[in-house]
C-alpha cells in the first residue's frame, strides 16, 4: 500500500481556546485527509467482498499499522502517539465512511485494548505489540462477567463472552474479571481460550468471535492491573467505546445519506430526479440533520476527555444521538433506494446491519439509557 506514517507532534491544550473552537486543528485536518484517502484507495474498495464472505479485513489492518493509526490515541509515554482522543475520532469516523468492520477494529485494538493497557508497567511488551501492529487484541469486556480466582501461582478464567470483535484472528486477549468480587485486568494469549467464529448480524470483516474459559489457568504475569489501576483501566476503555462507539455510527450515517443522494441524483421519477422530489428531499434533509448533530455531541465528548474532564454523560449522550443517526440515515437510505436497497452491491443494506449491531454492542442502549436516568436522578 501507498501511504506514509502520520507524522505531527500532539500540542498542548489551551482550555480557553479549545473549548470555544468547533473546527479541526491542522494537524488533526491533515489525519482526516490521510485517513480518507487510505480508505478510498485501500479500504472501501474491499468492504463490501470482505462483509460478504465474512473476510477478515487483513490489508485493511496493514495499512492502519503502516500510518501508526493503531496507536494514535495512545500516550507517548506508553508508546503510543499521544494524538489525543479527537484524532481517533476523526479517523474512526473516516474510516466508517468507507467499512464499519475496519473502523470497529481500530477502536477495539487502539481504544480498548490499548487504551486499557496505557500506563500499566506489566503491560509495556502487549501494548507496544498492539500499538505496532505486530500482534491483534480482542477485549473482552467486563459486560461479560468473566471470574477469576486464584490458583497457587497463578490464576484460573472462567466464563463466557458470546461476541468479541477480532476474537478470531487475535493473538492476545485483555480480558476484564472480577477478582475476589473487585475489577482486575489480564493479558492472555488467545490460543489459552477456546474461541469460535460468530455468524454476526454486522461488522462481518471484524473476525467476530466467541470467547470461552472453560477454568482456564493462567501464569501470575497475566494480571496487569487491579484495584484503583483496573478502575481506571476500565474507566478509559469505557469512555473509548462510547466515543468512538459515536464515532463509527456517525460515520456510518454520512455515509448512508451520501450513498442515497447518489442514487437519487441518478434515479429519475415522474420527469425529475427522485433527489428533486419532495418527499425525497427532506428524508435526506433529516438524516443529514441528525448526522451532523450526533457528530458535534461526539467531538465535544472527545475534546472534554483531551481536557481531562469528565466527559462520561456526554459520551453516552453522543452515542446515543449517533446510533438514532445511524439507524435512521440507513433506514431512509433502503427506502430511498427501493428495492435496490436489499442488494449488497448499494451499501446501505450493509451500514443498516452494522448500525443495528452497534446498538446492542458494549452493553447496548438500554444501558445507556438506564446509566442516564441515573446519573440525572442523582443530580
Amino acid at each position: 500500500m501507498a501511504g506514509r506514517a502520520l507524522n505531527v507532534r500532539p500540542r498542548s491544550l489551551d482550555l480557553d481556546t479549545t473549548m470555544h473552537n468547533f473546527e479541526l486543528s491542522d494537524e488533526q485536518t491533515m489525519i482526516q485527509e490521510t485517513v480518507r484517502k487510505l480508505v478510498t484507495d485501500v479500504i472501501e474498495p474491499q468492504a463490501l467482498e470482505n462483509d460478504e464472505h465474512g473476510r477478515f479485513v487483513r490489508t485493511a489492518f496493514d495499512g492502519l499499522a503502516e500510518l501508526g493509526l493503531l496507536g494514535i490515541a495512545i500516550e507517548e509515554g506508553s508508546g503510543g502517539a499521544g494524538l489525543g482522543m479527537l484524532s481517533f475520532v476523526v479517523a474512526l469516523e473516516e474510516i466508517a465512511r468507507g467499512c464499519g468492520s475496519t473502523a470497529r477494529l481500530l477502536l477495539s485494538q487502539c481504544g480498548l485494548c490499548g487504551l486499557a493497557l496505557q500506563g500499566l508497567p506489566a503491560a509495556t511488551d502487549a501494548l507496544g505489540e498492539l500499538a505496532s501492529g505486530a500482534a491483534i487484541g480482542a477485549f473482552v469486556g467486563p459486560e461479560f462477567g468473566i471470574g477469576a480466582t486464584a490458583d497457587g501461582d497463578g490464576y484460573v478464567l472462567e466464563g463466557q463472552a458470546g461476541c468479541v470483535t477480532a476474537a478470531t484472528e487475535a493473538k492476545l486477549l485483555v480480558v476484564a474479571a472480577k477478582l475476589a468480587g473487585a475489577p482486575a485486568l489480564f493479558v492472555v494469549p488467545a490460543a489459552s481460550a477456546a474461541i469460535a467464529p460468530v455468524a454476526a448480524l454486522g461488522y462481518r470483516a471484524s473476525a467476530p468471535g466467541s470467547v470461552g474459559f472453560a477454568r482456564v489457568r493462567v501464569t501470575a504475569a497475566s494480571l496487569v492491573a487491579t484495584g484503583a489501576d483496573a478502575v481506571a483501566a476500565l474507566a478509559r476503555a469505557s469512555n473509548a467505546a462510547l466515543i468512538g462507539g459515536a464515532a463509527i455510527a456517525v460515520g456510518s450515517a454520512f455515509a448512508s445519506v451520501e450513498h442515497a443522494r447518489r442514487h437519487t441524483e441518478e434515479r429519475i421519477a415522474f420527469g425529475k430526479p427522485l433527489a428533486r422530489q419532495q418527499a425525497v428531499g427532506h428524508k435526506l434533509v433529516e438524516a443529514l440533520r441528525r448526522a451532523q448533530g450526533a457528530r458535534h455531541l461526539c467531538w465535544h465528548a472527545a475534546r472534554l476527555v483531551d481536557l481531562g474532564q469528565d466527559a462520561v454523560d456526554v459520551a453516552r449522550n453522543a452515542k446515543l444521538s449517533a446510533l438514532d443517526a445511524a439507524v435512521l440515515a440507513a433506514d431512509e437510505g433502503i427506502q430511498v433506494h427501493g428495492g435496490y436497497g436489499y442488494v449488497v452491491e448499494y451499501h446501505v443494506e450493509r451500514h443498516y446491519r452494522d448500525s443495528k449491531a452497534l446498538e446492542v454492542l458494549d452493553g447496548g442502549c438500554l444501558v445507556l439509557r438506564d446509566a442516564l436516568a441515573a446519573s440525572l436522578a442523582a443530580r
